[in-house]
């Protein structure tokens, strides 16, 4: 039963190593997810105050769009990353039978569990409005006319 107890800690402790690991790339995911938004928006700025003809603003308009779905599809793969390691660790739980996992690893399981649809749709309309940003500007003449 302990040298049961002690495969089950390195287990979750080796989930928990590659969890933090993993981390460092999320957050460069994420940076560089905002980072690209913001190059759209100033561009569509640039554009806007050149005078853009329509078939630039058509091929930023598509540059725009695909920003939005790599961004969009970059947070759902951080989605998924989350998914797995709660996965992982309610397997972990499953297969040990009467050992149980830490609380740290039970509450990670319930926070990822119960969250939901919440966090995908705050991704997503954070991810719509720069698209919104960018585009609607362009387009559309958003300066207040003059009397």
């Amino acid at each position: 039963m302990e040298e049961m107890l002690m495969q089950s800690s390195q287990a979750e402790l080796g989930i928990w190593e590659v969890f933090v690991q993993s981390r460092i790339s999320i957050s460069m995911i994420f940076l560089g997810n905002v980072i690209s938004v913001l190059i759209a928006i100033w561009l569509s700025r640039v554009l806007i105050e050149k005078g853009a003809n329509l078939f630039l603003k058509v091929i930023f308009t598509a540059f725009a769009i695909a920003v939005f779905l790599n961004a969009f599809n970059n947070g759902q793969w951080v989605n998924f990353y989350l998914d797995g390691f709660a996965t992982s660790l309610a397997n972990l739980d499953a297969v040990n039978g009467d050992i149980d996992i830490s609380a740290t690893s039970k509450d990670f399981i319930d926070s990822v569990t119960s969250q939901g649809i919440f966090g995908k749709i705050g991704m997503f309309v954070f991810f719509v409005s720069g698209l919104l940003i960018a585009v609607i500007p362009l387009w559309f003449n958003t300066k207040p006319k003059k009397v």
